[in-house]
């Protein structure tokens, strides 16, 4: 019987995908350089039908690749080498909210916003949310957001997702059923994090079935400050004076002048266009307290010679704003075919020289950027546009990826802050580990995963499989 068979007898009709047409969808993630038709996608829809597939896949040696709902923007969940795509976002049950206690029991499918949605819906449960944030995330997964250690915009103050997962229930490579951490009833972690080292594996571990979640308190009270700069270097400036003075606000994000033009021709907010930057802060809190922190951060704005400066405390003002930026990569679609986000952390004292050397390294390789960032933690997500159809342009902006993570790295950066490694930033992991941490990096995956059965050749170097997207030689325009 042939692997599509085998599938087909474990599964209903509709969750094994062979068609060339369907498949078309899932050969890639949000990083569409790194391309490969799977051999098929399934779509279990319970921890069973997880098990076996993956009995069935690690038998006949198929590569198997752990996918949510496809959000990421690294790679990480293409499978190369004529591998099989299983598929958790048909696994969408929420099993239990305790609210007395704040955890909520979830199948790896559910969508980050459905779990607020759902939790809003109970006596008492408006008060409470996931806290996670991703731009994407009315269509990523929780499970998918624990694989990836998902950040946000709320980051700064929320933090990453492995800062809310409380136990996990993954399908091993073996077809072994693991649960760690917290379960039905049991909220304690044990003396190991084990959730805490599954987070981020981006999928080379095993493929995660359920979870144990942290519901935190909405915060009721905000205040948003918008300033806007002529220079750059003025407006990172502001972001670490405000951190230094030790106020912690919910989010600081920061828009280079190309994009600020980019959200006003969209959203039509006002902005002026010879903007050079602009910092969207939000803090809440105690509502009795946060005018006088406004009042600090608007005076910060203004020692640094803010073009102009706005306050707010409504909620539709709020709103729009933070629409407008989780936009804000959507929007870049008016502007370019193709664009490829690029994502590192430098400590936030450094912001201004790397702004400036991402400008550097556009204009060495010809390549336009936009800047809009997590600027609060130091997060950098430039922009890079091309069209996908040209492979000079392709190879270019590969070659300065390249550049820009190494750059951060010699900073006191790291190449990544929120979107994982996948198979884009593989070949930099060098760069910034040395050879022990990398072998020690390879024992944790040997001790889950000893013959490379689920998605070798990401997040860590693979003799099984190796993916090379950069060609040789420089192609630089002259």
């Amino acid at each position: 019987m042939s692997i599509v068979e085998s599938l087909r007898a474990l599964l209903p009709a509709d969750g094994v995908l062979v068609d060339p047409a369907e498949l078309f969808v899932y050969e890639s993630d949000g990083f569409t350089i790194a391309k490969a038709r799977p051999a098929a996608v399934v779509f279990p829809r319970s921890t069973e039908d997880v098990v076996a597939i993956v009995k069935l896949l690690s038998d006949r040696n198929v590569q198997i690749v752990p996918r949510g709902s496809g959000t990421g923007l690294a790679g990480g969940c293409v499978a190369f080498d004529d591998g099989v795509i299983v598929s958790t976002a048909r696994m969408t049950r929420i099993f239990s909210i305790d609210l007395p206690n704040r955890v909520a029991h979830v199948e790896a499918g559910v969508r980050n916003t459905q779990l607020t949605d759902a939790v809003s819906l109970l006596p008492g449960g408006g008060a409470f949310h996931f806290a996670p944030d991703p731009s994407s995330q009315r269509a990523s997964t929780i499970g998918g957001n624990a694989a990836t250690n998902a950040g946000g915009i709320h980051t700064l103050k929320d933090f990453v997702s492995s800062n809310h997962v409380l136990g996990l229930e993954m399908v091993l490579p073996d077809g072994t059923v693991a649960q760690v951490g917290a379960a039905n009833g049991c909220y304690e972690s044990g003396p190991f994090d084990l959730p805490g080292l599954i987070c981020g594996s981006e999928g080379t571990l095993g493929i995660i079935t359920r979870l144990w979640v942290r519901l935190v308190p909405k915060a009721t009270a905000f205040r948003t400050i918008v300033g806007i700069f002529t220079s750059q270097s003025d407006a990172c400036n502001v972001v670490s004076e405000t951190i230094a003075t030790g106020i912690l606000p919910a989010a600081m994000e920061m828009l280079d002048g190309r994009m600020v033009q980019v959200i006003e021709d969209a959203f039509h907010f006002g902005f002026p266009k010879n903007a050079a930057a602009l910092i969207l802060t939000e803090i809440d809190g105690i509502d009795e307290l946060l005018d006088g922190y406004m009042h600090d951060i608007v005076s910060i704005c203004n020692r640094h010679n803010a073009f102009s400066v706005s306050t707010s405390n409504d909620p539709a003002t709020r709103a729009k704003l933070w629409k407008a930026r989780k936009s804000a990569f959507g929007a870049i679609g008016r502007i370019s075919p193709s664009y490829c986000t690029q994502d590192a952390c430098v400590p936030r004292s450094m912001l201004a020289s790397v702004l400036q050397k991402i400008g550097e390294i556009g204009e060495q390789y010809g390549l336009d950027i936009n800047n809009v960032f997590h600027a609060g933690d130091g997060n950098v997500h430039p922009i890079f546009l091309y069209d996908e159809r040209n492979e000079t342009q392709v190879q270019n902006v590969l070659r300065a990826c390249e550049d820009v993570l190494e750059y951060c790295i010699d900073v006191g950066g790291t190449l990544t802050g929120e979107h994982g490694v996948g198979v884009e930033k593989l070949h930099i992991m060098p760069h910034l580990f040395d050879k022990a941490t990398m072998k020690q990096f390879q024992f944790v995956k040997d001790a889950f995963d000893p013959d490379e059965r689920i998605n070798a050749g990401k997040l860590i170097p693979s003799d099984k499989l190796h993916v090379e997207l950069l060609k040789p030689g420089r192609k630089v325009p002259q």
